[in-house]
């Protein structure tokens, strides 16, 4: 006798090796992490994204307001760079010293500019790292195997009282039952008795209980 069940979605035999079953699964646990974990990790990605942004921007902040004090106080330590800003570069100097202090602030400014450039980029070369870090905060956390949600999920409160798979009644086209025809009593008798001597027992429905799942297991499952 093989008590090993077919294919649940081609009905081929247990032996065939059939791959239905497995790949129907993953497409259910694909559905299922979808639906559990979608939003979930959006929001994640979301906070750590925000938190990740303003760190990188504080970074570069400092970085900049660093480089811009220093840039302050070499443009202030120039010759007659306080003249030449008071009267809005036409200082009453002599155009030789004008000429060189205007090459030294286009010269001071273009360093500047490369050297925010580069504070930029070295900030922004630490996401990966800070991305890391953010993400590491983030709790995902599994319950426990003695966990009473995990031994009693709410589909196994009820004993697993299922019962079963049960055909359908036979439904004529128009949604009504087929009317039966009437049998003389003595008639029916005959073909019950008929049926029970040489038909194949019935196929029962699926045990209304699993063993292991805290129920009392049923004697057939003994």
């Amino acid at each position: 006798m093989d008590a090993e069940p077919s294919c649940a979605i081609c009905s081929a035999p247990n032996h065939a090796g059939c791959h239905c079953e497995s790949e129907r699964l993953q497409i259910a646990l694909d559905q299922a992490e979808s639906r559990a974990m979608d939003s979930r990790l959006a929001d994640t990605r979301e906070w750590v994204l925000f938190h990740a942004r303003h760190h990188i921007q504080l970074a570069f902040q400092r970085l900049s307001s660093i480089r811009q004090h220093a840039q302050t106080a070499y443009l202030n330590s120039l010759p007659h760079y306080d003249v030449y800003m008071r009267f809005s570069g036409a200082p009453p100097i002599h155009p030789l010293a004008i000429a060189q202090l205007q090459s030294q602030i286009a010269e001071a400014h273009a360093e500047f500019k490369r050297g925010i450039d580069l504070d930029w980029r070295a900030s922004v070369l630490r996401y990966p790292e800070v991305l890391d870090y953010f993400y590491s905060l983030v709790d995902l956390k599994l319950p426990g195997e003695d966990s009473r949600k995990v031994i009693e999920p709410p589909f196994a409160a009820a004993g697993y009282q299922d019962r079963g798979y049960i055909p359908a009644p036979e439904v004529s086209r128009v949604g009504s039952e087929k009317p039966k025809k009437k049998k003389r009593r003595d008639s029916a008798g005959m073909g019950r008795m008929e049926r029970m001597m040489w038909a194949p027992p019935e196929v029962p429905s699926p045990p209304s209980q699993r063993p292991g799942y805290g129920g009392p297991v049923p004697g057939g499952w003994r």
